[in-house]
């Protein structure tokens, strides 16, 4: 485990949970200090104009970036990485305790069917989160056309995939376990699919289509780190994009106004 003597940990993102949401589980579930930094979109904007994001501070131009300094070195060298795949694959192997089993100790399809299931998260999460920018994307037919062709699949799919991991290895963490970016992806997708279509928690149940996923989310939103983290800063309450139809308030008026049961009847 990194010991927060040595190394100083910092991220920088906007000011929304998006592709940050499951690199905050692995950091917040860790015990890690870290610091992190957001920036304004505003902000952002001028920087691009300014010249201020370059390859050199900003990898690929984008965000999250991860900052790791050592700070044993006279040098003080500083290890920068972008993209949120990278990002988490880095933490997850540098976060662990003594004696943990990394991903890499695993069986080849044992890991290739875990970046499966990773992949596939962020993916569905960043492929409704584009939606966002118009008015009417919770709203019908466009709600419809979310939860039939993408939310539904995605559970299907991650439900069926955890079974068959589940027969190689470990899924559900235990209290003693260490967060796996798996558990942090699946754990973020949901709990966005939660707020946007509440009525998919009767299916995350015992006795629901999709009890594993709604097993897996439950074990890791409510461990007692993530639970004080999110308390203290309030991370319900942020929006999940930039734009003004991706905050918590718009989304939860949006589903108040068409989600159902009924669209439990279209599985």
């Amino acid at each position: 485990m990194v010991s927060t003597s040595t190394y100083h940990i910092h991220i920088t993102y906007f000011p929304v949970r998006a592709r940050c949401e499951p690199v905050l589980l692995i950091l917040t579930d860790s015990g890690t200090q870290f610091e992190y930094e957001e920036i304004p979109l505003v902000k952002w904007g001028e920087m691009k104009k300014t010249g201020q994001v370059t390859p050199a501070m900003f990898p690929y131009g984008g965000v999250p970036v991860l900052r790791v300094t050592d700070k044993s070195s006279e040098q003080r060298s500083e290890f920068l990485l972008g993209e949120t795949s990278a990002i988490l694959s880095y933490l997850e192997e540098i976060l662990a305790p003594p004696g943990a089993t990394l991903n890499k100790d695993l069986p080849l399809q044992t890991r290739v069917r875990t970046q499966m299931i990773r992949e596939a998260s962020l993916f569905f999460t960043n492929r409704v989160w584009q939606l966002s920018v118009e008015k009417d994307w919770l709203a019908p037919p466009s709600r419809d056309k979310i939860w039939k062709a993408i939310t539904i699949r995605y559970l299907r799919n991650t439900e069926a995939a955890l079974g068959e991991l589940q027969k190689e290895a470990k899924v559900l963490p235990t209290e003693t376990d260490q967060l796996t970016v798996l558990h942090a992806t699946v754990a973020a997708a949901i709990t966005f699919i939660t707020q946007v279509f509440p009525s998919a928690k009767l299916e995350l149940k015992p006795g629901g289509h999709f009890q594993l996923c709604g097993q897996l989310w439950k074990a890791v939103m409510t461990r007692p780190r993530v639970v004080a983290y999110w308390k203290k800063h309030k991370i319900a309450e942020k929006a999940w994009t930039m734009t003004e139809y991706g905050t918590a308030e718009w989304i939860a008026k949006e589903a108040a106004k068409y989600d159902s049961p009924r669209l439990l009847a279209k599985l």
